[in-house]
């Protein structure tokens, strides 16, 4: 969705979040901070958040899906997606946190992204603001 301000994009949006909550569907909304100089940290913030929204009846099935999706590599994931580690609580622990030595490139980050969207059988909506 694009156009100028006031044009009413975020109410356009807004509607669209209430038809796919009614589906039983999760909406991400983050609004990009011009001054992060990561250029992936809002969509990762994004999908972050969606870890925590994955409602309980779907947590054990998205958790089977990731782990044939990553296999021995959920521990990528659950250092990219720190909120991941809701779905593998087994999983976590303090020597998964992301080091310096992690840094991924885009194309990495956004196929990790891409696979997990797999795992994901509702609909999804996700809503980045401000992208300049």
């Amino acid at each position: 969705v694009s156009g100028f301000s006031g044009s009413g994009k975020s109410m356009l949006v807004n509607c669209l979040s209430d038809k796919v909550n009614a589906v039983g569907g999760y909406v991400m909304k983050h609004k990009f901070d011009v001054l992060c100089l990561c250029p992936l940290s809002g969509v990762i913030s994004a999908f972050n958040k969606l870890c925590l929204m994955i409602k309980g009846g779907d947590r054990p099935v998205i958790a089977k899906k990731l782990m044939e999706e990553f296999g021995a590599g959920v521990g990528l994931l659950i250092r990219l997606l720190p909120n991941v580690s809701v779905l593998f609580p087994e999983l976590v622990n303090p020597a998964m946190r992301m080091e310096a030595g992690d840094a991924m490139n885009a194309r990495s980050v956004s196929f990790t992204l891409l696979r997990f969207m797999r795992a994901v059988t509702s609909p999804v909506m996700l809503f980045l603001d401000d992208i300049q």
